[in-house]
């Protein structure tokens, strides 16, 4: 197992990391009940929260590429790169379930689905790591899945400025939910070909 830590894509992982603290900082001071007319209020944490965002998704993209690029993909950066992903998005779903009424609902559902995803997902490397010593990459529609989850969210948040466009959340959620499925289906896959091939 390449278990190398300090090289640049796992580098830009921990920026990733690093970035959810003023995340945080800035989601706390926007009100979940953010509304068109008191919007102005909270123009510049609504700026400093896109450009985060924006950075973190731009960050999950060139570390991956760095990696194959510069030969230094390693087993760590297999598991800290999805870890990044996970706590950024936590921090926004834990934001986006105080929203009032079905919305918050919603979020809360898909909140629910990604931790069960995630849990299976997160034994099934474990258990490959320490049966076969061997990680797995991260598979394309699982990074899809993550940027299309990322857009989702921005568009929960910035609902409010989005009068002339009142379904298109909901349709970024609906490709979520859609490439949530597709990507664990992709996983079971991978895990049931790799544990046959090995069995044998």
């Amino acid at each position: 197992m390449k278990i190398n830590i300090l090289n640049i894509p796992n580098f830009i992982s921990f920026i990733r990391i690093f970035l959810c603290f003023p995340l945080i900082t800035y989601l706390e001071k926007i009100p979940a009940k953010l509304t068109f007319h008191n919007i102005e209020s909270f123009r510049y944490e609504l700026y400093m929260v896109l450009i985060i965002v924006m950075l973190i998704i731009i960050s999950d993209l060139i570390d991956g590429f760095l990696a194959r690029i510069l030969d230094q993909v390693t087993d760590f950066g297999k598991l800290i790169d999805p870890v990044a992903d996970k706590i950024a998005i936590l921090i926004i779903m834990i934001y986006l379930t105080q929203k009032p009424g079905f919305e918050g609902l919603s979020i809360l559902i898909f909140f629910i689905l990604l931790l069960l995803r995630d849990f299976y997902i997160g034994l099934n490397a474990i258990f490959f790591i320490k049966k076969y010593n061997y990680a797995f990459d991260s598979i394309k529609s699982g990074k899809w899945f993550i940027a299309s989850t990322a857009t989702m969210f921005l568009f929960f948040i910035y609902d409010p400025m989005l009068i002339k466009f009142p379904y298109i959340k909901w349709f970024f959620y609906s490709i979520s939910i859609i490439l949530m499925i597709f990507s664990t289906y992709e996983y079971f896959n991978r895990y049931n070909s790799f544990h046959s091939k090995m069995e044998k």
